[in-house]
């Protein structure tokens, strides 16, 4: 486990020689994750920033005992907890570990003198702030203008990669399971369902070993547009 707890793949470090960064790594505290495990609740009290080195997380919140609203997902080499660092607030979501995890946990206070040292990281900082707004700003217009339907559909597309086979096409690998795709849109298991079969009977989705096919991304979107 010892060879996994080092911030070298994190990316807000990495105008760090191998010196500067071991010293930082010497200032945190390392915890090791399972699957499935709460690495932070939403509203709890705490100021660590966290550093995700190995592993993915799952960013949500609980607006009622038996839903939850994803918000998104953070792979090895990104983090969370900053704005608690930053402002000193409760947590604003709670983060789920999706696989076992290694993760670095910086005080807010090593954290700001390291900001204050390091003023690319800073403007790193702030521009991965300004991309959460926008992806927030983006998900609020979609709840107010868009059917659910019309939710699910852009959530595909959000997710999927162009076909390199095919212009048209795209996939959705691995296919997310509808639970996830609910709670990502603000609907019900049965809803997605419902749509995806109805994706299927109108020839715009197929289902693959181990993803999910757009057969017409154009059509799709055209789809989306005509609703606005």
């Amino acid at each position: 486990m010892q060879s996994q707890e080092t911030l070298e793949k994190i990316e807000l470090f990495r105008s760090l020689d191998a010196t500067e960064r071991a010293a930082l790594e010497g200032r945190c505290a390392w915890r090791h994750v399972r699957a499935k495990e709460w690495l932070v609740e939403h509203n709890d009290v705490g100021t660590d920033i966290y550093f995700l080195c190995r592993g993915a997380v799952r960013v949500l919140i609980s607006p009622s005992p038996v839903r939850d609203i994803v918000l998104g997902d953070i792979e090895a080499g990104g983090f969370f907890g900053e704005m608690a660092a930053i402002d000193g607030r409760p947590r604003s979501a709670g983060i789920l570990a999706i696989t076992n995890a290694t993760i670095a946990c910086m005080s807010a206070d090593v954290f700001r003198e390291f900001r204050r040292e390091h003023r690319d990281a800073s403007d790193q900082l702030l521009q991965h702030v300004v991309a959460r707004i926008r992806t927030l700003d983006q998900r609020i217009n979609e709840f107010n203008a868009m059917h659910v339907k019309d939710r699910i559909y852009a959530e595909l597309l959000r997710r999927s990669r162009p076909d390199p086979t095919d212009d048209h096409r795209a996939v959705v690998s691995p296919p997310p399971v509808h639970s996830d795709i609910a709670a990502r849109v603000s609907t019900g298991r049965e809803m997605v369902a419902r749509e995806l079969k109805s994706l299927e009977r109108a020839g715009l989705l197929m289902k693959r070993r181990g993803a999910f096919v757009i057969t017409n991304v154009p059509e799709l979107v055209e789809k989306l547009h005509k609703k606005r």
